[in-house]
């Protein structure tokens, strides 16, 4: 996102101007192919609590709400949560308008899997540690997170901002052990061989 805006990424009113001027670039308009073929290979049971923060339209929440997992949506956009609000109907998700940065102040050990997509790339970098922690901190005691982290070729303003290979080392090892970290062969086309899919195990 190269346009001059008036607010940081740090604030909600940031990514509301995007929604409101229909600036989301990001949105594929279905689920991420890797992170689909990673939770399926899990075998998950259907009582699984799953986080996913920064959730856009939603996606990949509403892929894994209809497989019958219980889904907490979270974005601090109001466009991104009126929409997944507007077509939850029965199925089971809760779509949380807040600061993910909080989720550890009610929600602690309140999760089995964090799914992240287009999250981490899209926050502040000195802000990934805590991120890592927070993540860390609403997972239950051996709870994954499951990711698929965006090696975008911006190295300089963001979002999105580049994350490497180093940079999941650096951020999550102190918190999670790092079960799997592979390139995958099924990313978008246009994102092929940018992007890392991880499974990370809470320490």
């Amino acid at each position: 996102m190269t346009k001059e805006r008036k607010h940081s990424p740090r604030d909600a009113d940031f990514w509301q101007a995007i929604y409101d001027e229909g600036d989301t670039g990001w949105d594929k308009g279905e689920p991420a192919p890797p992170l689909v073929r990673a939770i399926n290979a899990l075998k998950l049971p259907t009582d699984t609590r799953i986080l996913v923060p920064g959730c856009g339209f939603g996606h990949e929440v509403f892929h894994l709400a209809s497989q019958g997992f219980q889904v907490t949506a979270v974005d601090f956009a109001e466009g991104a949560i009126s929409a997944i609000r507007a077509r939850t109907g029965d199925l089971p998700i809760t779509a949380l308008l807040r600061d993910l940065f909080s989720l550890d102040q009610d929600h602690t050990a309140s999760f089995d899997i964090v799914l992240e997509h287009t999250c981490f790339c899209a926050i502040p970098p000195e802000m990934r540690d805590a991120y890592a922690q927070v993540t860390r901190a609403v997972l239950t005691d051996n709870g994954r997170l499951i990711g698929l982290f965006y090696e975008t070729d911006n190295d300089e303003d963001g979002p999105p901002h580049k994350t490497t290979q180093a940079d999941i080392d650096q951020h999550f090892s102190e918190h999670f052990e790092i079960v799997r970290l592979e390139r995958p062969n099924d990313s978008f086309e246009n994102r092929q061989g940018q992007e890392w899919l991880t499974e990370l195990r809470k320490r």
